[in-house]
């Protein structure tokens, strides 16, 4: 078993009586220095594998043990935009009043997790490159050390034009069509996202807004399908 230590982004909770729930970017595909050597997680590989920490226990500092448990990962895939992993995870209220508090806290020092994998690889110039990997828990650290892992703030912006508040802030250029605020095609950071992209081609092409349709296509072309963006 590998432990893979990372910074995660963890959404404003979701909360029922019972539970409380959160997102985090669990693992990203990228080159990650061990003591041993550089370990690369293709993004084929996390794609593939992604499925396997869902229903895995949520551990703290990477105590494989029952009682180490504090929830469980519900959901877990692999995002185009953030290019690793987001899993949900699920931690029951009682019992774990201290360690949801700190979870709420504004800044939390609670800020990285890591995954426990066991995993196949294969030497490519000295550079060890994941061929298979098979979860086996996710557990919340003190320090991460993947230098691609971004933290973000507290605030979900992942899908941030589906946010009322959110849409109002964002700059117009966001906007294929920013005069009315419609069609986003950004990232809350800035970048063109390729998956808005598509969407809004759609979109345009669904109501017959052809000047939105055939701009968005034009950026896709240009800045998708030349690099090859897997979308």
């Amino acid at each position: 078993m590998m432990d893979i230590r990372l910074s995660f982004q963890y959404s404003s909770l979701r909360e029922t009586e019972e539970y409380v729930e959160f997102d985090v970017i669990a693992i990203t595909a990228s080159v990650i220095n061990r003591p041993f050597g550089k370990i690369e997680f293709p993004e084929e590989v996390l794609k593939a594998s992604a499925h396997t920490l869902i229903g895995k226990p949520l551990l703290i500092d990477l105590r494989y043990s029952v009682e180490a448990i504090v929830g469980t990962v519900v959901d877990a895939k692999y995002s185009e935009e953030k290019k690793g992993i987001v899993a949900t995870v699920k931690i029951p209220k009682a019992g774990h009043e201290k360690l949801i508090g700190l979870i709420k806290m504004e800044p939390s020092p609670i800020k990285n997790v890591s995954v426990g994998v066991v995993v196949e690889t294969e030497d490519k110039n000295g550079l060890q490159r994941v061929i298979k990997a098979e979860f086996k828990e996710l557990s919340l650290v003190i320090e991460g050390a993947d230098p691609n892992a971004t933290r973000l703030s507290s605030q979900d912006t992942s899908h941030w034009w589906d946010d009322p508040d959110l849409r109002q802030k964002a700059p117009r250029d966001y906007f294929l069509d920013p005069s009315s605020r419609r069609y986003p095609y950004k990232t809350w950071e800035g970048e063109i996202s390729c998956e808005r992209l598509k969407a809004a081609m759609s979109l345009a092409g669904l109501h017959g807004h052809r000047q939105i349709y055939d701009r968005a296509k034009a950026l896709y072309e240009r800045h998708c399908k030349k690099e090859g963006a897997n979308d």
